[in-house]
């Protein structure tokens, strides 16, 4: 008797210390491309015929079915902004770009001094779109939010800014006539600190989003991107390498009269351009692919992770099938192409842990601001678009 007290003592502190098995569930995408393309078709009549103005209602209706029909553990998610909201930021966009024109005509050092005043104000504008895309996001019923304070927008989005901008400002006071040799050059110099600018970008990007009261955690380091930003800016150059020397044979081959047809060089500088566009491609469905799976690997919201397994082998023949279907379609096919890349991307998408999806809360800063902080955020935040 006592022997079998043991034995049934010892099976259920074996029970209580097994381990808690995390449910997985994969992202589901249920639109259609029959269905969107109605949608997309009305969108595209009204904002021409509208002249734009209809474009912030389009993209409410587009952002709202793929939202809609993006399903995860039963539950969709939704997108709830003021198209109003967003015509006023992309009209203020506008406007500030239109001033940028009309600067560099008036004169290099209006133009100059109107790009500096452009570094100062675009980082609030681009906290603000953050601000906004978030708020309107929802799941199960709750909004996410960022908690990225202005400040550290600035200390983000400055520096960027400043060494894309610097070359102008610097030719226009300082170079004078040498201007057009220089500013491509100090651009292309810039690019080198790309890779620290865009992990410092999706860090706070993605450390300060928060789904009811629980912030984002991001594990990312800088070496990570630098590693896939070295890795295609080698492929970059092999592509441009290739195709500079595919382009020089040819060359070469029309300046002896090789081809004979008038139409022979013609049809080999298509043959460069389909080459020199599938290289890019390739090039570009290899950072979608890294990019993708290295930031929701390296991403947590509490104890819910992801899981990603975009192939860029996979999403490169996509991507070549929709633009080949676009093409003979006469652009038609456009929104069967966005729904099948859609779906792609995010059914490679698991997220473990969703047993624990139901515990998240509202937010104590979310609940106290009510309906009234609700109206001031709509009046105040808006997507600028940029």
């Amino acid at each position: 008797m006592g022997d079998s007290d043991n034995t049934h003592s010892s099976g259920d502190a074996d029970l209580d210390q097994a381990p808690v098995v995390e449910r997985e569930a994969a992202l589901r995408f249920t639109g259609s491309g029959a269905e969107y393309f109605r949608i997309w078709a009305v969108n595209l009549s009204l904002t021409i015929l509208s002249m734009g103005l209809y474009g912030p209602w389009a993209k409410v209706r587009r952002l709202q079915y793929f939202y809609r029909n993006t399903e995860l553990d039963g539950a969709v998610f939704d997108y709830v902004a003021s198209p109003a909201a967003i015509l006023i930021g992309r009209l203020l966009a506008l406007g500030l770009f239109v001033l940028n024109y009309l600067a560099f005509q008036y004169s290099a050092t209006a133009g100059a001094l109107y790009t500096l005043w452009l570094v100062a104000v675009l980082p609030f504008l681009l906290w603000q779109s953050s601000l906004f895309r978030a708020r309107n996001t929802r799941y199960r019923g709750l909004s996410f939010g960022f908690d990225g304070g202005l400040g550290r927008a600035y200390r983000v989005y400055a520096p960027p800014m400043l060494v894309s901008f610097s070359p102008s400002v610097v030719a226009a006071f300082a170079l004078g006539p040498k201007a057009a040799l220089w500013v491509p050059i100090l651009s292309l110099l810039g690019l080198l600190a790309l890779p620290f600018f865009h992990a410092l970008f999706r860090r706070y990007m993605q450390s300060n989003l928060r789904f009811g009261d629980t912030r984002f955690g991001f594990s990312a380091g800088t070496y990570d991107f630098v590693f896939i930003w070295i890795v295609g800016l080698i492929m970059l150059a092999g592509a441009g390498l290739f195709g500079g020397v595919v382009g020089g044979a040819i060359a070469a081959a029309v300046a002896v009269n090789v081809f004979k047809s008038s139409h022979g060089g013609d049809a080999m500088g298509v043959v460069i351009f389909l080459l020199f566009w599938f290289c890019f491609l390739s090039i570009g469905s290899y950072f979608s692919a890294c990019f993708q799976k290295l930031v929701w690997e390296k991403t947590t919201v509490g104890p819910v992770g992801f899981r990603c397994n975009l192939s860029a082998r996979r999403l490169l023949w996509l991507q070549f099938m929709n633009t080949l279907g676009m093409i003979l379609s006469l652009g038609l096919y456009r929104p069967f192409a966005a729904i099948q890349l859609a779906r792609y991307r995010l059914q490679t998408m698991t997220v473990t842990g969703v047993q624990h999806l139901g515990d998240f809360k509202l937010g104590a800063g979310q609940s106290r601001r009510g309906a009234t902080g609700e109206s001031a955020a709509e009046l105040f935040e808006m997507d600028v678009g940029l």
